[in-house]
């Protein structure tokens, strides 16, 4: 007898775990539907309304930010006077059908104080099962870049971001990069 109430009471508990998670996520499309067609509404005031990866600008690619530990997706797009990195953050949402929201980070161009390159060939794995030996032929061709940058004046030490990218988009993004900041790249492994 205890034992089926401590059974029952475990899965009422687990079940309104599970529904107090739907309701919050129900909410979040509600505020995300509100918000992006009355941005002025009250309950938006302080309300960013999620932009996906797709809607950002730039180019895809495999960041790292200093203190991430593992590369994300994550668009790259050189502007005027900064680069700035798109990443993926948050739940999904279901609206988006089912993409996260991004978070922006940019960095000025006068920040950065230095800048590598390299290319590399890689077997392209889903080539090689589609394909069998033939598929060995089929290199996916890629370009990484990284940037040395130093935010504030007082820190003493430097950030780092690196992306890899198409090979021919990085070694367009390389010379814009080189041009805006004045900087020349150091050529790693050519």
């Amino acid at each position: 007898m205890k034992l089926n109430k401590i059974v029952i009471l475990l899965l009422l508990s687990i079940q309104f775990a599970a529904g107090t998670k739907l309701v919050q996520a129900g909410e979040a499309d509600k505020l995300y539907n509100l918000c992006s067609k009355f941005p002025y509404n009250s309950q938006c005031q302080d309300y960013k309304v999620p932009i996906p990866l797709d809607k950002r600008p730039g180019n895809k690619a495999r960041c790292l930010l200093s203190g991430n530990e593992k590369a994300k997706n994550c668009k790259v797009n050189l502007t005027e006077d900064s680069v700035n990195f798109y990443f993926e953050t948050g739940d999904s949402i279901a609206v988006l059908d089912g993409q996260k929201g991004t978070k922006k980070v940019g960095i000025s161009f006068n920040k950065i104080k230095s800048l590598s390159y390299s290319e590399k060939k890689k077997t392209d794995v889903g080539a090689v099962l589609a394909f069998g030996l033939w598929g060995l032929l089929a290199k996916k061709k890629t370009s990484t870049i990284s940037i040395r940058f130093q935010q504030e004046v007082e820190e003493t030490k430097q950030q780092q971001a690196v992306f890899v990218t198409r090979r021919s988009m990085g070694r367009k993004m390389r010379q814009e990069l080189e041009k805006k900041t004045d900087l020349t790249v150091d050529l790693l492994d050519i």
